[in-house]
């Protein structure tokens, strides 16, 4: 009779009947996984230096300012597309680690970030 072998390693405990739906990243119960806290506040790697573009590419020649490299957790980078959105009075999104601002915003945008301590 054979024996079934059991796989070290590779198994993960899915669903527990004592703590119910278990989180696949940090092993611990649904109700106290810390996952997405963890990446709410997570701080990209960046060069130092914030970076100020202004692209047409792909949005029907309508101008959008971009700014990158910003030393921002994702809560923070929209706190702070929000306070430049009504500076300038314009529209934006925060994509990607991105500020995005409608229309060409770079020497006001590069001014404002001085002012509030960001090497541009």
């Amino acid at each position: 009779m054979v024996k079934p072998q059991k796989i070290e390693g590779n198994s993960r405990l899915i669903y527990s009947t004592d703590k119910g739906a278990i989180c696949p990243d940090c092993s611990k119960p649904a109700g106290e996984c810390i996952c997405q806290e963890i990446k709410r506040n997570a701080v990209p790697e960046t060069k130092g230096k914030v970076r100020i573009r202004h692209e047409t590419a792909g949005r029907k020649n309508k101008g959008v300012t971009i700014i990158y490299g910003l030393p921002l957790s994702p809560v923070q980078l929209e706190n702070l597309a929000k306070k430049l959105k009504s500076t300038f009075g314009t529209g934006g999104a925060v994509k990607e680690y991105t500020i995005e601002l409608q229309g060409d915003q770079r020497e006001r945008a590069a001014f404002e970030l001085r002012r509030l301590g960001f090497a541009v």
